[in-house]
């Protein structure tokens, strides 16, 4: 790539890879800037600031997100908890990093704070505890939520092929929600 020119989306593909690395926080428009051999102005070309890059990095984690909530809610009660877990299982290993990051990250979760995405975390959380949830179920199902940060930061894991690793989600959260 000659220097100076840069794609959003490959300012997103670095961005990312250095999130997952150095946390959101831990990371400046100089080192992605210098990650992609351009300069500032080149990432200011098409992002204003950081918080926008936060965004476009992670909007398509949130994206997905509501899209699996709205299908969800959808479904039959009984049925909704374990098809969430199936959804949230698939995505944390299609998008293992990602994931990491959007669940992780304390910066990332500032940026969630009162927005549409923070409302589908406790959506998320509110139907894997289910329609009589108490205390502990919707601790549960919090923790659950949280774990799913484990795949994209654990050194076994990351090395663990796909399909064994989302059943391995998938019945861990139907363990942990009581639905085994």
């Amino acid at each position: 790539m000659p220097r100076g020119d840069s794609s959003a989306l490959q300012i997103r593909e670095a961005s990312l890879e250095l999130f997952f690395r150095h946390g959101v926080s831990g990371t400046s428009l100089r080192m992605v800037a210098e990650s992609l051999g351009v300069t500032k102005a080149a990432i200011y070309h098409h992002y204003r600031t950081k918080d926008d890059i936060v965004r476009a990095v992670l909007d398509p984690a949130f994206t997905t997100f509501t899209t699996l909530v709205e299908r969800v809610d959808a479904l039959p009660p009984d049925e909704q908890v374990m098809a969430l877990v199936r959804g949230l299982a698939r995505q944390a290993v299609v998008h293992r990093r990602l994931y990491a990051v959007t669940l992780h990250d304390v910066t990332a979760a500032e940026l969630r704070r009162g927005s549409a995405q923070e409302q589908t975390f406790r959506r998320m959380r509110d139907l894997l505890a289910g329609p009589a949830s108490d205390r502990g179920s919707v601790a549960r199902s919090a923790l659950f939520l949280s774990g799913l940060m484990a795949p994209a930061v654990d050194a076994d894991l990351l090395a663990m092929d796909g399909a064994e690793l989302e059943a391995a989600i998938i019945e861990a959260g139907a363990r942990l929600l009581g639905r085994d």
